[in-house]
């Protein structure tokens, strides 16, 4: 005698599975739990989730935790960045434009002091001596003061001049001009010419 193995099948109504011969695999039969007709068919193997998909799933996850962790950690980082440079920048300086220099050559970038006249010692030449400040932020070249000259009475007797080749910027030159008139007792800035 022969025995045939059972295999376990579905009832397409019910879901619900039994044993059958499997040389009678497509014909029909009742159902054990629902009493209905249904055909004889293989159960559908349950679904078994693979090793490796779920290796997969869980490795994505874990990637999308490491990933979302360190975008905040770098969200943190640069705004505490940003409060850091916040504090440390010193407060912004009002520019506030130098102070404009007073005087009649104010517009050229010169300051000038008084003029006096000086005997030399020992000798019977007179000097008109003064200084000027560059007050441009940049050299001045072949700066040539001319000055006029006045007697006690205040009329002009004369003139004198000096000259230097450059003066650097912020410097001052103290200039020393020959006065060749002996009627002279006062002297004036009148002209300051500049090569350019």
């Amino acid at each position: 005698m022969t025995t045939t193995k059972d295999i376990r099948g579905e009832c397409q109504h019910c879901g619900g599975q039994f044993d059958f011969p499997a040389e009678q695999v497509g014909l029909t039969g009742n159902c054990p739990h629902c009493g209905q007709s249904t055909e004889l068919l293989l159960a559908t193997p349950p679904e078994v989730e693979s090793p490796t998909r779920t290796k997969a799933v869980v490795f994505i996850a874990v990637a999308l935790v490491i990933g979302l962790g360190g975008w905040i950690g770098a969200q943190l980082a640069i705004k505490r960045a940003k409060r850091m440079v916040g504090q440390e920048a010193p407060p912004a300086a009002v520019a506030t434009p130098p102070p404009k220099p007073i005087g009649p050559f104010a517009a050229q970038n010169f300051q000038v002091s008084s003029v006096t006249l000086e005997s030399a010692s020992g000798s019977r030449l007179v000097y008109a001596r003064g200084a000027i400040t560059n007050t441009a932020n940049q050299q001045r070249f072949g700066v040539k003061v001319e000055l006029d000259l006045f007697d006690t009475n205040g009329q002009r007797v004369g003139g004198a001049s000096d000259y230097t080749g450059v003066i650097e910027p912020d410097a001052e030159w103290k200039f020393r001009a020959m006065v060749v008139d002996a009627k002279a007792a006062s002297a004036k800035i009148a002209a300051i010419k500049e090569t350019k």
